[in-house]
């Protein structure tokens, strides 16, 4: 099953993303305000607040840099709404990080994309902002810009030299491009010369032509193929893209890939009802396709029980196609990837169950040991330390942090600490 890119998750776990004023009581109210006015680009009344939070210190950047709504400061409120005066002002006179990130890691620059502003997020470009710079899952403005289908934003960031193969935890942007169905950015990305055969997790399993085939993009498959996409790479169960068109009965998918694929030996009649037939009876002979529906999960669990991992993993992944919201059966093919030394294929599994749940800890906890599996410290570390907020209680996430402590420069026990008191507070 191809993994559902949702980059723009942010906006729904961040209310500074879309910005909504807090009430105007308390001691914050100068603070309020100060935000107020910048996403509102009314300039007169931004410069009183910041005086009146500076206190005649004649340091405005400072006060203005102080405050922050979850890590978004002003400057990010202005570029969300387009207000390209209002980031004049801070950028060019008062000088503030064009690239701060929010506690996301969402700069200004994002923040612009995301309210699909282009004349902001050509000035934020033109002053300075890093067109590559990632967010905590690795996404560029790129990846946000094409998830967002924004397609002239686009074209501006790939003139400003943006890296159109820039690589996340998501894959490259021509990834989220297919399993978006954004075609217009898909055809911007592959004229800029996007790697149409580059695999998500670099292990050739995963390359945009399985996500075409996968999704039934039917109108993606020209542009993938004149970019220079391989129809020869199979996906991590050893099905080519043609192979996965077949067994979903897309015929005209099928029509497009028969001639540039090469012949499988085990097909005798090298045609497009040859390619289906032999598809179908590959179905009807293979036992799995005789299980009911309802006992893959079950017959996963006691391929797991026997040590077949294999079988358990393409059972559990039959399972999904069926019943895609049952989150543990990503769990389990995870768990099982990893059993067979598979680092990638586990973490790949795991993040798709995570963008699906994001706020489930045992997928933060999948997904940590996944990258200890890489040797990849920090940000195992980042998904074990996301699932402790999400429950402090959880014996295992806290045992695995601790595990983790000698290889990771994170200040573990401190986070521990903050972690459990702000929960029993």
């Amino acid at each position: 099953m191809a993994p559902h890119f949702v980059l723009g998750e942010q906006a729904a776990r961040n209310p500074s993303f879309t910005y909504l004023l807090p009430p105007l009581a308390g001691p914050g109210v100068p603070q309020q305000l100060l935000i107020q006015s910048a996403a509102a680009g009314d300039l007169p009344a931004f410069k009183k607040f910041a005086r009146m939070l500076d206190g005649g210190k004649g340091r405005l950047k400072e006060a203005v840099e102080a405050v922050k709504n979850r890590g978004a400061g002003a400057l990010h409120q202005a570029a969300r709404y387009g207000r390209t005066a209002m980031c004049a002002y801070m950028v060019e006179e008062l000088q503030v990080d064009i690239d701060a990130a929010d506690e996301l890691g969402a700069t200004p620059l994002g923040y612009a994309i995301y309210g699909g502003i282009v004349d902001t997020v050509s000035y934020l470009l033109d002053h300075g902002a890093n067109p590559d710079k990632p967010n905590e899952k690795g996404c560029t403005p790129l990846h946000l810009a094409v998830e967002q289908g924004h397609c002239e934003i686009v074209k501006v960031l790939l003139v400003k030299g943006a890296n159109v193969d820039s690589s996340s935890d998501h894959g490259t942007p021509l990834h989220v491009a297919a399993s978006k169905s954004q075609d217009g950015c898909m055809k911007i990305l592959l004229d800029h010369h996007a790697d149409a055969g580059a695999d998500v997790k670099g292990v050739g399993t995963f390359t945009p032509l399985i996500v075409a085939a996968t999704e039934g993009l039917t109108d993606f498959y020209k542009c993938l193929l004149e970019g220079g996409a391989d129809p020869d790479v199979p996906d991590k169960f050893g099905f080519l893209p043609i192979e996965i068109a077949a067994r979903q009965n897309r015929r005209k998918d099928v029509e497009i890939l028969l001639p540039v694929t090469s012949r499988i030996p085990s097909v005798h009649d090298w045609s497009v009802d040859g390619m289906i037939t032999y598809v179908n009876k590959q179905v009807e002979v293979d036992p799995f396709f005789k299980i009911r529906p309802a006992d893959l999960k079950l017959e996963g669990n006691r391929a797991y029980m026997r040590k077949d991992y294999l079988t358990a993993a393409k059972l559990y992944n039959m399972a999904i196609e069926h019943d895609p919201e049952d989150m543990t059966l990503y769990s389990n093919t995870s768990v099982c990837w990893l059993k067979m030394g598979k680092g990638m294929n586990a973490l790949e599994t795991a993040q798709v169950c995570r963008i699906l749940r994001p706020d489930w800890p045992k997928g933060c906890y999948r997904e940590g040991t996944a990258h200890m599996f890489l040797k990849d410290y920090e940000k195992a570390c980042n998904a074990f330390l996301d699932g402790f907020k999400l429950d402090p209680a959880n014996i295992e996430i806290e045992n695995a942090l601790r595990m983790i402590m000698p290889q990771s420069s994170l200040q573990i026990p401190e986070a521990l600490k903050s972690l459990k008191a702000s929960r029993a507070a």
